[in-house]
Parts: C-alpha cells; structure tokens; sequence
C-alpha cells in the first residue's frame, strides 16, 4: 500500500532550531513586519478580517483550502477533520462555512455520481490568504533566506494550493499537541479579534528599536472595539486576559498600560516556532510537489 501521508508528515517539528533561531539578529524585525502588516491588513482587506477575526476560524478557512487541495471540500469532510482536529467544533465549522459562502469566498460546485455537492474556495479566497500569509513569509526573509523559493513562487497556484494542505496537515498536528509555551498566545488567538487587539497595542508602543517594546501605551478601550468591531465589554475582556498573562499592566491614569518584559520574551517564542513551522511547511510543500512530478 502506497503511504499517502504527505512527505515528513511524521517528521517531529525542528524545535531543535528554536533556541539559534531565537538569537538570529533580524527576529525583531521580523516581528515587526509580522504585527505591523498583520495590523494593517485587518483595515485593506476587510471581507477576510472583519469576517474571520480569530485564528480558529483562520486556520479553519486553511483546512478548507487543504481540502480543496488534497480530495475536495465537503460539508462533511470539513466538520469531521475539524472535530478530530479540534482546532474548532463541528457546529462552528458549518456556521463559518455557510458565512465563507455568504461572503464569496466559496462556492457549490456541481453535484457528481450522486456524492454530495461539493465547495470550491473561490479566487477572492485564494487572493485573500494568499495575501495575509504573504506578510509572514515575506517578515521571514529578515532572519533567513530559506523561504525564498517559494516567495518567488507564491503566485503560482499549485504551489501555494500545497503550502495550504502542508499547514493545513501542520495545523492538526500542531492542535493534537498543542505546545504549552505558547498556550497563552493559543487561548488569546482563539478569541475574536484577541491577537489582533494585542498586536495593536504593541504597533502603538513601537517606536524602533527593538521590539516588541517595554513602556507604557495609551489604550481607549472604546476606540480599540469599534476599530474591530466588537462590544467594549469584549475588548475589556480581551485586556484583562492580556493582563493575566503577564503582558500588560493597568497604571494610574486614564488609558495607561504599560507593556511587560514577558511580552517581549514569551512573543519571541511565539513566533519562534510560529516562523519554524512556516518554513517547515514551504519545505514539505516542495517535496510534495518534487515527489508528484516524479510520479507523473
């Protein structure tokens, strides 16, 4: 039987390099262009962002597109895989993939041979993610140049419908076995808008140098819900979990917080192995697309 799992399915994440990596003398920059671009993509592209505010229903749009690249994108496929992923409930999926249809981001196919009809992720799908994670990868090229090859490539549909099945492949590894130095950062992300609110303070706090910064910012709580359209009460939420984790600290004075050093170590790590799984997944993209020209 011919293994089908997708070339170094079973290859252990190179947690390995995080601690050199960590120390490579462009992750600031990196981290900049990541928050920074992450930030101003929310107000460019608001059909993706005003629609799709937390990471789970992020990565649940990228397991659709895994599907679409590796079978085919059923109702029933989606909720079984994220079920088993657990990277969103079964019932979250069907509400998000009826809104990705509301907003033009899929669409029904024709039905065949009695199977149910299939969805397709439209071009204004495939345009819109390829866009978001373009911002990372391109942040990547501060520290490393191993991501060149498939940045020149990236416009190129095979190859960007592979980068998506390797994360999405990651993305249920990853949630199966979720890493607890970043379980902050996991609980934050799943929250609507909650990585982009923090992301927002740390662009307002940034002023060169390294980063992200230590000191205080100003925060209207007001301002931050209507920017990302939620109620004040969940932006305040959203501040407080900030605050637990060490993060943030409310001062005296009206909208002072003060950005911690635990931000900026345990943000280090968070991209550490957010970037090492980036290039992992370019990586094993390439070999898939390697191993099919082979084949044919």
């Amino acid at each position: 039987m011919t293994d089908s799992s997708p070339p170094g399915h079973n290859r252990p994440f190179p947690y390995n390099r995080l601690e050199g990596f960590l120390a490579q003398p462009g992750l600031d920059d990196a981290m900049r262009a990541s928050v920074h671009g992450a930030v101003a993509y929310y107000d460019t592209a608001p059909t993706l962002h005003r629609d799709v505010k937390d990471v789970g229903r992020f990565m649940l749009g990228v397991l659709a597109l895994y599907l679409d690249a590796s079978g085919g994108l059923t109702h029933r496929r989606l909720r079984e895989l994220s079920g088993k992923s657990g990277i969103v409930s079964a019932g979250t999926a069907t509400a998000v993939l009826l809104r990705l249809q509301m907003i033009g981001y899929v669409t029904r196919a024709e039905a065949s041979n009695g199977h149910s009809r299939p969805y397709k992720p439209t071009a204004a799908m495939e345009a819109a993610f390829r866009d978001r994670m373009r911002i990372e990868f391109e942040a990547l090229t501060h520290i490393t140049r191993e991501v060149d090859q498939i940045l020149t490539r990236f416009d190129e549909p095979e190859v960007f419908a592979m980068l998506m099945a390797m994360m999405g492949d990651q993305a249920m590894q990853a949630a199966g076995s979720p890493n607890p130095d970043i379980e902050a950062f996991n609980k934050l992300a799943v929250r609507s808008a909650g990585l982009l609110i923090l992301f927002d303070l740390m662009r307002r706090a940034d002023t060169g140098g390294a980063f992200p910064p230590v000191g205080e910012v100003q925060v209207s709580v007001a301002a931050i819900a209507r920017h990302y359209d939620v109620s004040r009460s969940h932006a305040l939420s959203v501040l407080r979990d900030i605050e637990r984790a060490g993060w943030i600290d409310k001062r005296p004075g009206d909208g002072v917080w003060f950005l911690t050093q635990a931000l900026r170590d345990d943000i280090r790590t968070f991209y550490g192995i957010t970037y090492l799984g980036l290039i992992r997944a370019a990586e094993m993209a390439f070999e898939q697309l390697a191993a099919e020209t082979v084949a044919s």
